[in-house]
């Protein structure tokens, strides 16, 4: 039977507590929504000490199953002040899983100020010091972590702007090279951990063997189904050659989505200089690598690893996000100084899509001109040490606006929007408005321009209800949904998996249900329907160059939640 990981942090101590039968169905972030909703006061202060951190790996984590070690980070956001799930590749996954871990549980809050360590193993869990690790960034925690315990533990961990509270602070995952390049990013989970005075948790799964399938031999013969799908898959193969910064150039010129000196076009002159299949080839000729998992057995390969003109390291898993947030939102065209940007997100642990929007609000507040990627640098630096301007930039988007008396500000729910123009992709507007995650293109992402509002609104719910779904099996968003691997398929590696008989219906019923659940959190928490919408630019500002305007009415907005 899964256990349950409960650590007070009031009281320094650790429980390990059966899983309730009602959370059979559930893992991931359906099984978030549902803890947070029964045991968290939607109106608690997220830094204090009545909110929960939650760390759930999937239905189908340490299962060998292709791609289905993500872990769902769950919480009241600091951010959005409402429910959050962020969602993150690495190794932590699939080890929790052989661990036979169902969640993680971080409740209370220490009286004083020192930094805590927690590591798992098969002997138990342990809360030790880690006092010697204040102020230190993700590589160098990583680095006395891995010596320390292990070269082959996975490492979860925050860097300073964690530990000082800032809302852009991000936790990170270890890779399977064992760097700290993965990052729950989304709504300040950084924050939140270092709320709990809690640097890193270790995890060592040695001597843990794979979860065996309910059905082994239909769980055998779906792995060699969806083996055979990502090789004849023209979506799953383009992921592996390119990645998913080399769908840049098609937002910029096909869909015009491309958000664009902050969000003032849709479409970036510079775009074939960061993220054109030609920039790819040319770059893997001076020694980076396409086609690298982010977490062990991925097939489809999606990520990368970036070197510089010379071949030497610079970052790790530079993603299409970035690569839109950090370089046409701030008008930058250099790709080498795109990816420093991105290594230094990574090692301070920092939102990169927040910290796009935010420097695009710091241009409007005169801090930065456009396609100044040296200052752009140095704010990063700012808020990495934590100097009086780099707390208020790394308070994120809204914060930062307030600050600067700037009114023009791209946030729903108080969450940075990502790098998908809703003028131009409606459907994704959609899911901003109505995703109790606030701004959020990982909860149902649909790259289409819908011809009426009806369609837009039926689209993004679907999106939404099979994202609900993936996202509760651990599975990857980009390994499956975006391929198009059946979700009948999917039905039935549930069956195999889990010993059940669910039809596709059964899911899609589960995802409705838990969307429903994170919306009641919300509304609990004081949220009103009019949270739901986009700010007013979005609908008065044409987008160039083909002068979209996001229009669809607030009424059929609401309509929304008619299921």
């Amino acid at each position: 039977m899964s256990k349950m990981l409960r650590v007070d942090m009031t009281t320094l101590k650790v429980s390990m507590e059966d899983s309730p039968p009602e959370y059979e169905r559930l893992g991931g972030r359906s099984l978030i929504a549902r803890i947070l909703n029964q045991e968290v006061p939607p109106t608690c202060h997220p830094l204090g000490k009545h909110n929960k951190m939650i760390f759930a790996p999937g239905l189908f984590a340490g299962s060998r199953f292709p791609s289905s070690g993500r872990l769902s980070i769950g919480f009241k956001s600091p951010m959005t002040q409402g429910i959050k799930e962020s969602n993150v590749g690495g190794t932590a996954g699939e080890k929790l899983g052989r661990l036979g871990i169902k969640a993680i549980i971080l409740e209370g809050q220490p009286a004083d100020t020192k930094l805590h360590l927690i590591k798992i193993n098969t002997e138990g869990v342990s809360i030790l010091p880690a006092n010697a690790l204040a102020g230190l960034n993700n590589r160098d925690t990583v680095t006395k972590l891995k010596e320390a315990h292990g070269k082959d533990t996975t490492v979860i961990s925050i860097s300073n702007p964690g530990e000082m509270r800032m809302l852009l602070a991000t936790i990170a995952d270890t890779d399977t090279e064992g760097r700290p390049t993965r990052h729950a990013a989304r709504g300040g989970p950084g924050a939140v951990m270092g709320s709990k005075r809690i640097k890193a948790i270790v995890i060592d799964d040695s001597g843990t063997k794979p979860v065996k399938a309910k059905d082994g031999e239909a769980f055998r013969n779906l792995v060699k189904e969806y083996a055979n799908f990502v090789t004849e898959s023209k979506g799953a193969q383009a992921y592996k050659v390119q990645g998913t910064m080399g769908g840049l150039t098609f937002l910029s010129e096909r869909t015009t989505s491309l958000p664009t000196r902050n969000f003032t076009a849709g479409s970036f002159e510079g775009a074939r200089a960061i993220g054109h299949r030609k920039k790819v080839e040319e770059m893997k000729t001076q020694g980076s690598r396409w086609g690298v998992a982010c977490m062990p057995g991925c097939l489809v390969c999606c990520s990368n690893i970036i070197c510089d003109e010379n071949g030497n390291y610079i970052t790790s898993g530079l993603e299409y996000e970035s690569v839109a947030m950090l370089g046409a939102n701030l008008g930058i065209d250099d790709i080498y100084a795109i990816a420093n940007m991105d290594a230094l997100a990574d090692n301070y642990g920092i939102d990169n899509i927040e910290l796009g929007v935010t420097l695009g609000i710091a241009v409007d507040a005169g801090l930065l001109e456009f396609g100044d990627s040296a200052r752009a640098i140095e704010l990063i630096h700012e808020i990495g040490k934590g100097t009086t301007l780099g707390r208020i930039l790394g308070q994120g988007t809204a914060i930062t606006a307030k600050v600067f008396g700037i009114s023009r500000v791209p946030v729903v729910k108080g969450q940075g929007v990502p790098a998908h123009e809703p003028r131009a992709e409606n459907v994704t507007g959609v899911t901003y408005c109505t995703s109790a995650m606030g701004a959020d293109h990982t909860a149902g992402l649909n790259l289409e321009r819908k011809a009426s509002s009806t369609e837009a609104i039926e689209a993004s719910r679907q999106a939404q209800i099979n994202v609900a779904i993936v996202d509760s099996l651990g599975l990857c968003v980009n390994s499956f949904i975006d391929p198009g691997f059946p979700m009948e398929r999917i039905t039935a590696l549930v069956n195999a998996v889990c010993g059940l008989n669910l039809s596709y219906a059964d899911l899609q019923d589960m995802g409705k249900a838990m969307l429903k659940e994170e919306r009641a959190f919300n509304l609990k928490a004081g949220f009103a329907p009019g949270a739901d919408r986009l700010p007013e630019f979005f609908k008065e500002e044409p987008l160039p160059p083909n002068n979209f305007v996001f229009d669809v009415p607030d009424g059929e907005i609401d309509s929304f939640w008619d299921f």
